[in-house]
């Protein structure tokens, strides 16, 4: 890859589109150009695209380009979404938020420049009641606390302002939260779960006899397509550590 696709804390977040030596794993759907509903029952917009955290080989965020009519702006207008805090409606493709549309038109726009710290914890209080409130609370303080600065030193800067300028600290268990589990997404019902299961032990045995290799692979599990070194394909698969 020629792009730089890394974060200001040296994760690297990548638009799936721009990956052409990757594809959507088999068996999980791919759901660019699907519509987008909010939780009020409203089509918001269509997906536009995946980003993939590439060293965790995780889907962490759906690209949702917003209809003009929700944005309310000129042009393009795109938003992300958490991918754990979405998810499919039964029977249909269409992906469900669990925010109203009016919800929906506050989140960050997103330019499909680099991600930064402050853009991704702003649009994570947004799918985290326990983070929206505590920002709601933060963003409350922070008021108050200029408008005494200001009234007692109008020339001291708060210390609200020197991390507003400093930036975050950087924290490389940032996706370790569950709104970013494309587990809970692409979720496979336990009775399927067992067909999948049964169906490739009965794969495995035929596949022994006509000289091919397969890998059973856990719901939990990526498996991602890649070209090696050489120029040939690979399959990559990659599990969740234990313990």
């Amino acid at each position: 890859m020629g792009k730089d696709y890394r974060t200001e804390d040296g994760a690297q977040i990548a638009p799936l589109s721009d990956l052409k030596d990757f594809q959507v794993a088999e068996g999980y759907k791919d759901i660019r150009g699907w519509r987008v509903d909010s939780a009020d029952g409203k089509e918001v917009g269509k997906v536009h695209d995946l980003l993939v955290d590439l060293d965790g080989m995780r889907t962490r965020y759906l690209d949702v380009r917003m209809h003009s009519a929700i944005a309310a702006a000129q042009g393009d207008r795109d938003i992300l979404v958490p991918i754990g805090s979405a998810r499919i409606a039964d029977d249909s493709d269409v992906v469900v938020l669990p925010l109203t549309a009016e919800r929906v038109t506050l989140l960050p726009p997103y330019d499909h420049g680099m991600l930064t710290r402050m853009h991704e914890s702003e649009v994570r209080r947004h799918f985290t009641l326990g983070e929206a409130a505590a920002g709601a609370a933060a963003a409350t303080a922070a008021t108050a606390a200029a408008a005494t600065t200001e009234a007692t030193a109008p020339a001291r800067e708060t210390v609200a302002d020197t991390e507003r300028f400093a930036g975050p600290a950087a924290d490389r268990t940032f996706y370790d939260h569950e709104v970013y589990d494309d587990r809970k997404f692409f979720k496979i019902h336990p009775a399927k779960e067992r067909e999948v299961a049964a169906a490739d032990a009965s794969r495995e045995i035929a596949a022994a006899e006509e000289g091919e290799t397969r890998i059973p692979v856990a719901p939990e599990d990526s498996v991602l397509l890649s070209k090696g070194e050489d120029g040939t394909d690979e399959i990559i698969v990659r599990r969740p550590q234990k313990g």
